[in-house]
């Protein structure tokens, strides 16, 4: 079974090693939580491998990394705007903690 790389197809070869990462990314996510470190660097370090489980998902298993420009900011761009909301909610509830 040939396993080459063909253009604007991704090899068998690399499905598997995107698994292994997504596999050990897991695994230091679940470590993470159990180290016992303070609230907010756990969420970081939480939120920071949870973002690049979700890059590597969308570009290899979906296909984006040979996919134009423009087709990759049409997925992107949408997922920018929960991370804004939150932002300014995180804003707020700190605002609301100033004396």
């Amino acid at each position: 079974m040939d396993t080459s790389h063909t253009a604007g197809h991704t090899s068998r070869a690399m499905y598997w090693w995107i698994f292994l990462i997504l596999a050990v990314l897991t695994a230091l996510e679940v470590g993470v939580t159990q180290i016992g470190i303070a609230k907010v660097p756990l969420v970081l370090a939480l939120v920071g491998v949870a973002l690049t489980k979700a890059a590597l998902v969308a570009l290899f298993y979906m296909h984006l990394h040979t996919e134009t420009r423009v087709l990759k900011l049409t997925v992107m761009l949408p997922f920018t705007a929960p991370a804004l909301y939150a932002v300014v909610l995180i804003a707020e509830a700190a605002w609301r903690l100033l004396p």
